[in-house]
């Protein structure tokens, strides 16, 4: 239990640490919100890792969000698997892992952190900065994935990689994809395959996938 404390506090630490050196200056639409990855100057990766937190690939993933004189007040992250040829919530609950509501989105940007500790099998924690200053910790935790050995499968994980200066509200957005398959042989795989699975190679060869998206609503 004091392990994971010390994670959950390293996480929010490093989040807060990123946010003191970024932000986001755009100009869009009014009512959308803004959506981008975050790139990492040396000097936050620095700072990232004396938290415990790595920053190496596909183990630690960053984005920020704002909006745009939006009518949103909430943002809700969900996941989902594939299972019968289809984009299946995990748990229930349309695959909602974490939510916020009634919060202002019109000021300072807030930070969503996907972060992988161990081997390529490890499942994903995330965890969120609020614009208001709060935070949220969350372990994601799909049985499926124990089954699968490093060994015997290539894994595929795809981002995303452009900025969204006018995400409109109620649009669900895909921000991270990882895909299992079996043998040495790699499917590259993008987060576009959320919403055309039927064109994606390493999602139909795939022995397992999963995806997380984002999604700003107005509540």
């Amino acid at each position: 239990e004091v392990y994971c404390m010390k994670k959950r506090y390293a996480a929010g630490l490093a989040l807060a640490l990123v946010g003191i050196l970024s932000g986001c200056g755009q100009t869009a639409a009014d009512n959308t919100m803004h959506l981008a990855p975050v790139e990492l100057s040396e000097e936050q990766e620095e700072l990232i890792w004396l938290t415990g937190t790595s920053t190496t690939a596909n183990t630690f993933f960053l984005y920020e969000f704002s909006g745009n004189h939006t009518d949103a007040n909430g943002m809700e992250i969900h996941h989902y698997i594939w299972k019968d040829s289809q984009w299946t919530p995990y748990k229930g609950r349309d695959g909602l892992v974490s939510g916020m509501y009634q919060m202002d989105l019109k000021g300072q940007p807030g930070k969503i952190a996907l972060r992988r500790d161990g081997d390529i099998n490890a499942n994903f924690a995330i965890e969120v900065h609020y614009p208001d200053g709060g935070w949220s910790h969350l372990a994601a935790e799909p049985k499926e994935i124990e089954g699968l050995v490093v060994g015997e499968n290539s894994v595929a994980v795809g981002t995303m990689e452009e900025p969204i200066d006018d995400l409109a509200v109620g649009v669900e957005t895909p921000i991270l994809i990882r895909v299992y398959r079996k043998g040495d042989t790699l499917r590259p795989v993008t987060v576009a395959a959320f919403n055309d699975p039927e064109n994606s190679k390493a999602v139909q060869e795939g022995v397992y996938a999963e995806v997380y998206t984002v999604i700003f609503i107005q509540k």
